[in-house]
């Protein structure tokens, strides 16, 4: 068999590897990327599709004073939020301009989760059980976050919607 392998052109092998790196790449890509998509339909989506309705769903000003997110600076959002007091669940989708501005909505949803963490540390166990299965993802132009029950239902309806 060795014979076999050593009879094979050094060209073809080269060739061989370039295009498994291309598949490896372009997958990676893929996977990355998003289709472009009103935020009313995915809205929708999540209220067909998950417990979405039993939270209340926020305004700017709440997005920015729970979140720290000035919703000025991006293309379009949706958050909602629990209806309880002492509810952690959330939701937030939001669809910047460029990919660029990722990273801070990225900072600003663990950030969010740390604040919460210290809040209900040591007395709200239910709560820290939550916050501790929260999703925070990226997709094409998007921040996906989701504090719930079920965050992956949440995250598998978000990611057919821009798919």
């Amino acid at each position: 068999m060795d014979k076999q392998l050593n009879r094979i052109p050094p060209v073809l092998v080269r060739l061989a590897l370039i295009l498994v790196l291309f598949l490896f790449l372009r997958g990676i890509y893929a996977s990355a990327s998003a289709r472009d998509v009103d935020m009313a339909d995915i809205r929708s989506a999540m209220l067909q599709n998950t417990d979405i309705g039993k939270m209340k769903e926020c305004n700017n000003r709440k997005l920015m004073q729970f979140m720290g997110i000035n919703y000025e600076n991006y293309d379009s959002y949706l958050y909602y939020k629990s209806k309880e007091s002492l509810g952690v669940d959330e939701v937030l989708v939001v669809k910047v301009r460029s990919a660029a501005d990722l990273d801070g909505l990225k900072d600003a949803a663990e950030n969010r989760v740390q604040s919460q963490e210290k809040a209900f540390d040591g007395y709200g166990t239910n709560q820290m059980k939550l916050l501790a299965n929260a999703v925070i993802e990226t997709k094409g132009n998007y921040l996906f976050y989701c504090v719930a029950e079920n965050p992956g239902k949440y995250e598998e309806v978000f990611r057919h919607a821009v798919q």
